[in-house]
């Protein structure tokens, strides 16, 4: 891909400090007009729901602060966790909080995961994750709140927040296949430090629903959010689909 050296389009993204996934796929993966500019918090090696807080608690607002310098087009905060652990509303809040700092739209993982499985129109869900089982029941928790059905789970019980991205393509391929249940209309992969995006394609060839990862999700939704057309990204139904309820309310 040849890269423009003036981008027109900048995509802002608050990152944990342990994510190694998020930088170089995002960097990697969007058109040449589009530029990405990173921001960083604090996340303890200890992966629990009260670590997570901490980290929004103390460094949010400031990590926001940093990516409204650059001007961003639309601004993602990259940890599905923080949501998943505190709530829907607690997204909202978050959601808004950004918008006012950034001044810009702005998503999250948990809630770009909500807008791409409205945008494919599908309710029964697998939920699959690299996540402790107490994030993981949180985050069924939560989807719940979302009025989504979720069928089947399985978790992989890591609690070092830097080892999230340590599963292989093969171990998340078995770990969806645990979950998998016939009746489901979509599998769900939630973390923005695992290499979800590995698996997409096979598992989509195999399973024959979409599979919405929240780094792909997420990647997906701030550029909507910042009009750049996606259609010619290589990443799964998501990306490819062409639908009626395409809106503003289901994209924002």
């Amino acid at each position: 891909m040849t890269y423009s050296l003036r981008p027109d389009t900048r995509i802002g993204v608050i990152l944990p400090s342990v994510n190694t996934v998020v930088e170089p796929l995002f960097a990697k993966s969007v058109p040449a007009n589009v530029s990405v500019h990173t921001s960083r918090m604090l996340l303890s090696n200890s992966l629990s729901p009260e670590m997570v807080r901490r980290m929004d608690e103390t460094d949010g607002v400031a990590a926001a602060r940093q990516i409204a310098s650059c001007r961003p087009s639309s601004v993602a905060y990259c940890c599905a966790a923080s949501s998943l652990v505190q709530g829907r509303e607690y997204d909202r809040h978050l959601r808004q909080e950004l918008e006012a700092i950034c001044g810009t739209a702005a998503t999250t993982g948990a809630y770009a995961i909500e807008c791409a499985l409205n945008y494919l129109s599908v309710n029964r869900l697998c939920v699959v994750s690299p996540y402790p089982k107490q994030i993981d029941e949180l985050e069924h928790q939560y989807f719940r709140e979302c009025e989504f059905e979720v069928v089947g789970s399985s978790c992989l019980g890591i609690t070092d927040s830097f080892s999230l991205a340590a599963p292989s393509a093969e171990t998340l391929m078995d770990l969806a296949r645990t979950a998998w249940t016939s009746d489901a209309q979509a599998l769900v992969i939630t973390c923005l430090n695992t290499y979800s995006h590995e698996v997409i394609h096979q598992l989509e060839a195999e399973l024959g629903v979409p599979v919405v990862t929240a780094t792909l999700a997420t990647l997906w939704h701030a550029l909507k959010l910042s009009d750049v057309d996606v259609t010619d990204m290589p990443f799964g139904s998501l990306f490819q689909a062409k639908t009626a309820t395409e809106t503003g309310e289901i994209l924002r």
